[in-house]
């Protein structure tokens, strides 16, 4: 059975290789798992960047023949999520004070559409979860190596190896930390200003067969 030990996970089919450059203080709770694409063909070029210093990055990554490597600590934030966009507003529940509030804020007036998106996201994170979607402050990052194919709009399909481990960590992961798979795990591109189909596959190779 998979522990953890001073933030690293430990389970045979792991290999911790941790990179302090994307480790960004204490994580204090998990309330939730983000699935990523990297938008390359191999883990070696994101492995490279988080060694040559890069700041953004997520707990894990899986490269294409399914190899698991955890690349932050668990009990350390990471900053993977970027800018949220409005969860009443994505998925049409807002209440009318609220979605008077969000429309002002992606609207004022004299602003870039970056600044905008920015405040937006800031007025979201300063929700508490599951009211807004997942920030860096209380989710884990998993980050699958693929490629994204402008032609399609869509990223590269999973290997049949990538898409074993993803579901083999993501349940270590939901019963470490007590998620639901069905509510507290989601595909980046759902939740924040990315390419939208970003890590969509992913989740539903998870759901699917999914009990209630």
């Amino acid at each position: 059975m998979a522990t953890v030990e001073n933030g690293k996970l430990i389970d045979p089919e792991v290999e911790v290789k941790l990179y302090t450059s994307i480790e960004h203080g204490a994580l204090t709770s998990v309330a939730s798992i983000v699935l990523h694409r990297t938008d390359s063909s191999s883990a070696t070029g994101t492995l490279s960047a988080y060694e040559g210093g890069k700041t953004t990055g997520a707990h894990f990554l899986i490269d294409k023949l399914g190899k698991i490597y955890q690349t932050a600590r668990v009990d350390q934030v990471c900053w993977h999520v970027g800018i949220l966009v409005a969860r009443c507003q994505a998925e049409s529940n807002c209440d009318p004070q609220e979605l008077k509030t969000i429309t002002a804020l992606l609207h004022e007036k004299g602003l870039s559409f970056s600044t905008r998106a920015k405040n937006l996201s800031r007025h979201e994170v300063a929700k508490t979860y599951p009211q807004r979607y997942p920030a860096n402050s209380d989710s884990l990052g998993i980050e699958v190596v693929g490629k994204f194919v402008a032609a399609d709009k869509a990223f590269e399909l999973p290997t049949p190896e990538q898409l074993k481990s993803v579901k083999y960590l993501v349940d270590i992961l939901v019963a470490q930390f007590k998620l639901n798979l069905l509510s507290d795990v989601y595909a980046h591109g759902a939740i924040a200003r990315k390419e939208v189909s970003e890590g969509a596959q992913l989740l539903q190779s998870l759901l699917t067969g999914a009990k209630p």
